[in-house]
């Protein structure tokens, strides 16, 4: 209350049962609460300024009202967050495993998406049995020697001839482009009586072909037979230190051939390929070597034909079918 108003401020009620109004109504004892609404409405302004909440005047009906709201809206919070629970356990939790969908991530766990990359997937890396039988029949790996590829020291005993080649009882007519007279027998296992003709290739390197007496000896078991003698000379040959900077190792062998042959009407053996190149190798006019050993079985004993040419020189090729092909027994 106001006390320098005190006509305006709200007063104690007038229990006096007077007047409506009186002067002594201001200030008199107390009195019960006008319910009639009337022109004095003193009682009214009094609930209203004093918020005591009681159930007379405007102010008692806000109240309930307000409780209702509060109440409904407290209902409304749970049920959200009881859906937002619910979501939280179904749609949202599986955005952290797979941000597809629940039906795409099932798909993919459990349906033919996952079992078709298992049935295709060996297609893709290992080839097929054709495809291994087509390699394996285009290159053959070389064996490595089963011998000590001993080399005997070269004596030239047979006597040479113009426009040919002689040695241990054979002979080969000389081509064009070819050239005699150089020992290149360091490299020759089991070969005596030694004859070559050579032919430039590149690089400082040339192409040989000789004929010799077949000597093995006894400590390694004799003479072994064409066969064994013609595997033997030929795995050397190509296994030599001499010859490690341009093939690999093993050696890759294209068109092998190692089978019965015969020379001038005499029983023989052939092993035959063409050996390739290193890719290390700097050679820039042929990427292998084709290389023939013929060992044959002559009335003087066993004799050897050791030839080669560089594959992709023509003229040393046809050279070299030449000699084969003209090969003779003395």
């Amino acid at each position: 209350m106001d006390e320098r108003t005190g006509a305006s401020g709200p007063q104690l009620p007038d229990f006096s049962g007077g007047g409506s109004g009186g002067a002594s109504g201001s200030g008199g004892a107390p009195r019960l609460p006008d319910h009639s609404g009337g022109a004095d409405g003193r009682g009214g302004e009094h609930g209203a300024a004093g918020g005591s909440g009681g159930p007379q005047g405007s102010g008692g009906g806000k109240g309930p009202l307000l409780a209702f709201l509060l109440g409904g809206v407290g209902c409304l919070v749970v049920v959200l967050a009881i859906v937002a629970l619910v979501l939280s356990q179904t749609v949202f939790k599986a955005t952290p495993e797979d941000p597809t969908s629940g039906e795409e991530t099932g798909t993919t766990a459990e349906g033919p998406e996952e079992t078709e990359p298992e049935e295709t997937e060996p297609s893709e890396f290992v080839p097929t049995e054709e495809q291994t039988d087509e390699a394996d029949g285009e290159v053959t790996v070389a064996e490595q020697p089963t011998v000590d590829c001993t080399i005997r020291d070269n004596v030239v005993e047979t006597e040479q001839v113009e426009g040919a080649v002689r040695g241990g009882g054979l002979e080969f007519p000389v081509p064009e482009g070819w050239e005699v007279g150089q020992d290149w027998s360091g490299g020759s296992a089991y070969q005596v009586d030694q004859s070559f003709a050579h032919q430039a290739v590149e690089n400082g390197w040339y192409t040989i072909a000789s004929v010799a007496a077949v000597d093995f000896p006894e400590e390694e078991g004799g003479y072994p037979g064409a066969e064994d003698t013609a595997r033997a000379i030929f795995q050397c040959g190509i296994s030599r230190d001499e010859v490690q900077e341009i093939y690999d190792d093993p050696a890759e062998l294209k068109n092998y051939r190692d089978e019965e042959f015969t020379v001038d009407g005499h029983p023989a053996w052939i092993v035959s390929a063409d050996v390739q190149i290193s890719e290390l190798a700097l050679f820039h006019t042929t990427d292998a070597w084709r290389l023939t050993v013929i060992v044959v079985d002559t009335p003087d004993g066993p004799a050897v034909f050791d030839g080669g040419a560089a594959v992709g020189h023509d003229q040393q090729v046809a050279g070299l079918e030449s000699m084969i092909e003209n090969l003779q027994v003395l």
